[in-house]
């Protein structure tokens, strides 16, 4: 058990140093430092892979798992639309198979 502590403490500075890295970029390329430097619009510059590594850590510490098109979180679980750009996202070990 103290491994698996550990490992979430690791993944969880990770996480704020990620979160650090963009508000550095974003501070070094003229933001407003009394501002957010947000993520609207892919306005957090972040790499691609440092925003999906971002993505997988907060789903991760937050147990959120997307499986079947479904998302499952907390014991409840709700189905996502068609659509939506959540299921582009899922990744392998979170694809359940029907052996």
């Amino acid at each position: 058990m103290t491994e698996s502590i550990q490992v979430q403490k690791q993944k969880y500075e990770r996480f704020k140093e990620l979160f650090a890295v963009g508000r550095q970029r974003y501070l070094d390329a003229g933001g407003d430092p009394s501002r957010p430097s947000g993520s609207l619009h892919g306005n957090d510059y972040l790499t691609d892979e440092e925003r999906t590594e971002l993505i997988t850590l907060g789903r991760e510490l937050g147990g959120v798992k997307i499986i079947d098109g479904s998302v499952h979180v907390a014991g409840r679980s709700w189905k996502l639309p068609e659509n939506s750009p959540l299921l582009k996202n899922q990744s392998t070990s979170e694809v359940r198979s029907d052996s």
